[in-house]
């Protein structure tokens, strides 16, 4: 009985710390705004525009995310007028005006297509860091120059063939050879380059498992991991030898427990065993997140040598449930967004209890999740240096300054590669990240409540029950 008094004294502690952080962050946050001189004020309000309406948000994004397959300027704008034509009536009258009038077979009408691929290629220049090695060097320069570190992934869907995937692997292999190098040379930044232990990698990079292999086949999990670690261990080997880190990322609900076996196994390889740079992302919107970390961290004390996991919501939660609905499975994702914040709390919490061994990596946007996470680290005595806020490229850029200046070390997520095929990803994120429920959407919202964004996820969670049973 005491024990139990005493944890939920602790909890209400850290409660009351998390709503103060949260609030004095937002305080700072609120005069951090882009100016109309800059370019990222015009498209946060085309993205502001696009939420006000739900419809008109979703068939944006439908558009986008198409785009890269249309050739002709006449196609480009036959798809305008077809998305845009369902929900006309939510348009500005100059917009539906413009959409109406121009033809796809006339001056008129390829201008439009021409403007709206200028336009979506401009956007997706905001959240890709680029398309060639200078150009991925100069936007990594630029977050070191603002006291952001960095961890780049490439662009790209499923790999269908061996081509494919061995393309994949040299494009790692490439950036590892030409990147590391380069920023090995900077000047230290005691914040970003070193943690409680010493040194950590400049140079990051997170990668697929399944984009190495033409097959990723949990079906056959032996061969499908022979196969991969013969793929990866080139990169871990040129890591290890040019002092980077490797990030494993995770996909599908389906890939899960193969990817992490593959990343035990060839972790606990004789040449690999003693290399802490590598690391693996947990799910918070799957309910197994506690039953996968409990297990690597047994594994890891087995190893003797820590690894970095990233903890995450998820990219995904359409693709699952939709696909669970399909099939007549079990759903194997959280279906309700409060159940979901509330796992990544919990999973951030023992993260920060077990930091010697799985160093945390706490990826989110959303001020409450982070202020929690804060608030545990104080509670628990974590050194600020042994825990890190991640984040999206091109996403939130107000709160990693602010996180930076606090004494954070923000790493930022930033894909490369072809801008146009990486559209998926980018209306991935984009949805994601601008939910109804999420912190960049109350962002935009000049009427958005702090009560409500710092509102405990738990208490959300017994809310919607009473309502639910009441109703």
């Amino acid at each position: 009985m005491k024990k139990r008094s005493k944890k939920s004294s602790v909890s209400l502690q850290v409660e009351q710390e998390t709503q103060r952080i949260g609030r004095d962050l937002w305080e700072h946050l609120d005069r951090r705004k882009p100016t109309v001189f800059e370019r990222r004020w015009w498209l946060d309000h085309i993205l502001e525009w696009a939420m006000q309406d739900e419809s008109v948000k979703v068939q944006m994004f439908r558009f986008v995310d198409v785009l890269p397959m249309l050739k002709a300027s006449t196609t480009v704008t036959n798809h305008l007028q077809e998305y845009f034509d369902e929900v006309g009536s939510h348009l500005p009258a100059t917009v539906r005006l413009g959409l109406n009038v121009a033809q796809p077979d006339t001056i008129l009408g390829k201008a439009l297509a021409v403007n709206a691929r200028t336009n979506a290629r401009k956007m997706a220049e905001r959240f890709i860091a680029g398309t060639k090695p200078q150009e991925v060097f100069r936007s990594v320069h630029k977050l070191r120059s603002k006291g952001v570190a960095f961890t780049l992934d490439l662009l790209g869907e499923a790999v269908i063939s061996e081509p494919e995937a061995e393309k994949y692997q040299q494009a790692y292999l490439d950036l590892i050879e030409q990147l590391a190098p380069q920023v090995n040379s900077w000047p230290e930044d005691s914040l970003l380059d070193r943690d409680q232990t010493g040194w950590i990698p400049r140079c990051q990079v997170s990668l697929k498992l399944s984009a190495l292999v033409s097959h990723f086949k949990p079906i056959d999990s032996e061969g499908t991991s022979e196969r991969v670690k013969e793929k990866l261990r080139p990169i871990f080997r040129l890591a290890r030898k040019l002092d980077a880190y490797v990030h494993i990322d995770m996909e599908h609900y389906e890939h899960k427990n193969l990817t992490v076996q593959i990343f035990k196994e060839i972790c606990m390889e004789k040449e690999f065993r003693d290399w802490p740079d590598c690391g693996i992302v947990i799910q918070a919107y799957l309910p197994d997140a506690r039953e996968d970390l409990e297990d690597l961290l047994k594994w890891v004390k087995k190893r003797k040598t820590p690894i970095g996991v990233r903890l995450v919501k998820g990219a995904y939660w359409d693709y699952e449930t939709i696909k669970a609905e399909y099939r007549g499975w079990k759903c194997p994702v959280y279906t309700q967004k409060w159940e979901s914040d509330a796992n990544f709390e919990e999973q951030t919490q023992f993260l920060l209890k077990n930091y010697e061994h799985l160093k945390p990596a706490i990826a989110s946007h959303n001020l409450r999740s982070l202020a929690s996470a804060m608030a545990w680290a104080e509670e628990l005595k974590v050194p600020r240096n042994a825990w890190e806020i991640q984040m999206l490229y091109g996403m939130a850029e107000e709160q990693q300054q602010l996180f930076s200046e606090l004494g954070y070390r923000v790493r930022v997520y930033a894909p490369f590669g072809e801008l146009l095929p990486g559209m998926s990803y980018l209306v991935r994120r984009l949805l994601e990240n601008t939910s109804n429920e999420s912190f960049l959407r109350h962002a935009y919202d000049q009427n958005a409540s702090i009560e409500e964004l710092l509102r405990s996820p738990v208490e959300i969670g017994k809310l919607a029950t009473q309502n639910a049973a009441t109703a």
